[in-house]
């Protein structure tokens, strides 16, 4: 049909070429619209019959439960359907939340290669990195900044676990900058929280200090249990690093009471996860309450959307928590196993082979130790996690040395201190 056949007494041309321009439509002229076109008025408005659009909005929040309740394969085929569904073109809130369900439901189902491939289109959909700022009608829709940050957090934390820590710290820092003009928001903190986690694995421990000081000091501004969540969560690992035991266990037991305002057991999980793995490096006395803090945390994690990544890091510190009750058999073929089921997780891999090192140091097996221990440093590296590889590269050549290898543990000193800053030793 033609403007002309479209037009009439109530319908010029002229308005009908503004209404194809952007211009919005009056109720009247849907209506009018809708009976020369032989349809419905809320097909004119948004793209599908009512019907459709409910029935669609069913399917998604089938999809959501599906997830939220830790069936991420399941999740991730609802998705997939939706996202094929050309019906999506006309709705972009309901395509938007279908490509951020498909891409959690991928990390979820322990796929990040397809997370962040997913993650990393809708980002650039939303809001192109290359852009430093983006234009103030941006921040007009609150909820609309909201879904960037999110997106920009999942990113950032998949980005972490493939080991890209440098891409990881990018995107939380530019999100981090553009996104927050108008002030903190519970979002704006849990993605503060994430990007100090890749700080944390990059061992840039003066900016961590600074950066959960300043994460605290917002989250306590703003009293909401979810701000306080995330920033005593990473808080406390921040202060356990620098030796701080008592304040990292405040943290630790603030983060946990946040979390008694909130029903989200995926995060209940990890913080339990992540407080009883500071229990194992820094109080490795405590390790048999940190196995029973692993156990409950498994439990809760088992039982959400928590991703086949968290539950590897859970297994990993229980696999730990078994090394230091004195079973490094056991604990070995645990760490080699997690390694092998998560290779697309660098971070956690290199994670595992560090305590297979610790397990064969403990069998009194320093040349094997030291070999494991190098390779892993020689990801870390790799990763740009230097504080963590120079601190891999030092026990080696800690190891080299017990066992005679003098000028191989001189060389290994050498690389720990050309990659990074000892100061800790």
């Amino acid at each position: 049909m033609t403007l002309d056949d479209l037009s009439g007494s109530q319908l010029s041309t002229r308005r009908l070429t503004l209404l194809e321009d952007g211009v919005d439509a009056t109720a009247q002229e849907l209506r009018d619209l809708a009976v020369i076109l032989g349809c419905s008025p809320l097909v004119l408005r948004h793209g599908l019959p009512a019907d459709r659009g409910a029935q669609i909005r069913q399917e998604l929040a089938r999809a959501d439960a599906a997830l939220a309740e830790g069936l991420a394969a399941e999740a991730r085929a609802q998705y997939a359907t939706l996202v094929d569904d050309p019906a999506l073109g006309s709705r972009p809130d309901m395509w938007r939340q279908a490509e951020l369900g498909l891409a959690l439901a991928a990390e979820a189902d322990g796929d990040l290669p397809e997370a962040i491939e997913r993650l990393t289109y809708l980002l650039a959909v939303l809001a192109p990195l290359d852009e430093q700022q983006l234009p103030p009608m941006a921040f007009e829709d609150r909820e609309e900044t909201e879904h960037r940050i999110g997106i920009a957090l999942a990113l950032c934390r998949c980005l972490r676990e493939v080991g890209d820590l440098s891409a990881s710290v990018s995107i939380g820092e530019i999100t981090f900058t553009r996104e927050l003009p108008g002030g903190w928001t519970d979002r704006g903190i849990e993605l503060g929280a994430t990007l100090l986690a890749a700080y944390i694995e990059r061992g840039e421990q003066t900016i961590c200090r600074a950066f959960a000081a300043q994460l605290l000091e917002a989250a306590e501004q703003l009293g909401t249990p979810r701000a306080l969540r995330a920033a005593c969560w990473n808080g406390a690992t921040v202060a356990a690093i620098d030796g701080q035991a008592s304040r990292a266990a405040d943290l630790g037991e603030r983060a946990l009471a946040a979390h008694a305002h909130l029903t989200d057991p995926r995060s209940t999980g990890r913080l339990r996860a992540r407080l009883a793995e500071n229990l194992l490096t820094y109080c490795p006395a405590e390790h048999a309450t940190a196995r029973q803090m692993l156990l409950i945390a498994q439990q809760e994690l088992a039982g959400s959307a928590a991703s086949a990544i968290d539950l590897g890091y859970c297994q990993l510190w229980l696999a730990r928590a078994v090394l230091l009750a004195g079973d490094a058999e056991g604990a070995a073929r645990q760490a080699e196993e997690i390694a092998t089921r998560h290779s697309a997780a660098l971070n956690l891999v290199a994670d595992a082979r560090l305590l297979v090192a610790d397990t064969l140091r403990a069998r009194q097996q320093m040349q094997a130790a030291a070999e494991v221990r190098t390779t892993a440093g020689e990801q870390l590296e790799q990763m740009k996690a230097l504080g963590r590889a120079s601190r891999a590269f030092a026990d080696s050549a800690a190891e080299l040395e017990e066992c005679g290898e003098l000028e191989a543990s001189i060389r290994a000193y050498q690389r720990a201190m050309n990659v990074g800053d000892l100061t800790s030793y």
